[in-house]
């Protein structure tokens, strides 16, 4: 985020930022229009809540700080997090206090500075603690689609189940599975079965891509679209 109006030049230098620099994250590949992210209708209007757009900013992470100039849960960049008479960086502040931050921003400027993972925000939700909104369960269903098709390589994969970045300490076969055909269809991840920040941000780029919900969470609809 900026103190100046955002708008698609935003999203354009973070995503561009994602393609040309490796960072913690790795050189994510995605499909790019013009030198920019195309990102669809759907997945612009995903977030309806402060969690899912922490979410799809960040993968909820409060620490995250990739080295691209974001920082945080809420991605605020140092001149906005400063404006708002912050010090330090966004991303050592407790979560109470990114919170806090984000809810501020949000009541002077609505969900401006989100321009896609705020999309189709409520401007009430500026009146309601981000700590204490939670997505609703009828809008995490969109992760949860049922298979129409069995992949026969899914790595042990049962249908339901959904890879957070709460797996990143564990070794799991299905996450390898998926981190293998990521790799297959363009898009660079290490493949450690360990579903962390990394794999995260590349789960974005993908549902983006697809029209999906960009949470960073690979549900039922993601794995389809990945082993489409």
């Amino acid at each position: 985020m900026s103190n100046a109006p955002e708008s698609a030049r935003h999203r354009a230098l973070k995503h561009q930022q994602f393609r040309n620099r490796r960072t913690v994250y790795g050189t994510v590949l995605v499909a790019a229009v013009g030198g920019s992210i195309a990102f669809s209708a759907t997945a612009a209007n995903a977030s309806s809540s402060w969690a899912q757009l922490r979410q799809c900013e960040s993968g909820g992470n409060y620490s995250i700080d990739t080295g691209n100039g974001f920082y945080g849960a809420y991605q605020f960049d140092l001149r906005t997090w400063h404006g708002l008479g912050y010090s330090g960086k966004p991303s050592h502040a407790p979560p109470a206090v990114q919170d806090a931050a984000a809810q501020k921003l949000a009541s002077q400027r609505g969900f401006s500075p989100w321009p896609v993972c705020g999309r189709g925000m409520p401007a009430s939700l500026a009146q309601v603690s981000p700590g204490d909104a939670t997505p609703p369960a009828a809008s995490r269903a969109n992760t949860r689609i049922a298979l129409t098709a069995t992949n026969p390589a899914n790595g042990g994969r049962a249908p339901g189940t959904v890879f957070r970045t709460a797996l990143a300490g564990t070794d799991r076969p299905d996450v390898r599975a998926w981190q293998t055909q990521m790799n297959k269809i363009g898009y660079r991840v290490t493949v450690d079965g360990r579903y962390g920040a990394q794999s995260a941000a590349a789960c974005r780029h993908l549902q983006a891509a697809k029209g999906l919900a960009v949470d960073g969470l690979v549900g039922d609809a993601t794995w389809a679209a990945t082993f489409a």
